[in-house]
């Protein structure tokens, strides 16, 4: 967990537009990997070299996807707008209200049973 903590704490600090998303809402202490919704990828050059291309994921509504190359411990969503957040500890962190929100979305435009057993999954949590 020291190096995830280190790495969000990384990216916070490189940009201000960030906001934390995925495994991490309402589970600062044991996140699977980071997920971030982004407005521009000025300033991730700090971190890395970053790419973005066209997603077909249910998950990527209205974003494009990207990634840090050579680094498969951030999931990178470029949005035009950044979800509702709340900070914590001086990082920006989806509410957990707008993620349920964003999560039913994505229920309501699948039928893929994966997906559907993620989010019941986080639900019950």
């Amino acid at each position: 967990m020291y190096i995830m903590r280190e790495l969000i704490e990384k990216i916070s600090k490189c940009k201000d537009d960030v906001v934390f998303v995925g495994s991490l809402v309402g589970n600062t202490e044991d996140p699977s990997d980071i997920d971030i919704v982004i407005t521009s990828t000025d300033g991730l050059e700090t971190i890395g070299e970053c790419k973005c291309h066209e997603s077909k994921s249910v998950f990527a509504k209205g974003a494009k996807r990207c990634k840090i190359v050579g680094n498969d411990l951030i999931d990178i969503w470029l949005k035009d707008e950044l979800p509702e957040y709340e900070i914590i500890d001086g990082i920006k962190y989806q509410t957990i209200e707008d993620q349920k929100k964003y999560y039913q979305d994505v229920l309501d435009s699948t039928d893929d049973n994966y997906i559907i057993e993620y989010i019941q999954q986080w639900q019950r949590k």
